[in-house]
């Protein structure tokens, strides 16, 4: 069993691909099973994990991703809480 937290709640998510594929729309389960087909053997276990996660975490990912690679560090703090920067 996988289990994750996500806004400070513990949330159990789907074990297998077929599982990760049956809580997809439509239009998600094209994307997943394009990635999981192009992954690379060793990048499989993250790009199913990702896909695991409920889509509003998924997205709140990709915006937290890409705040980050465009050099805003603004709330990211260490095991200290101490803000860090690039």
């Amino acid at each position: 069993m996988l289990r994750t937290v996500i806004d400070g709640e513990w949330v159990t998510l789907p074990g297998t691909l077929g599982e990760i594929r049956a809580g997809l729309t439509d239009q998600e389960r094209s994307v997943f099973e394009a990635e999981i087909d192009a992954a690379a053997l060793e990048d499989l276990p993250r790009v199913a994990a990702r896909w695991a996660l409920p889509a509003g975490a998924r997205q709140a990912d990709e915006e937290l991703f890409g705040r980050l690679t465009a050099g805003d560090y603004s709330g990211v703090v260490n095991g200290d809480g101490q803000p860090v920067g690039p």
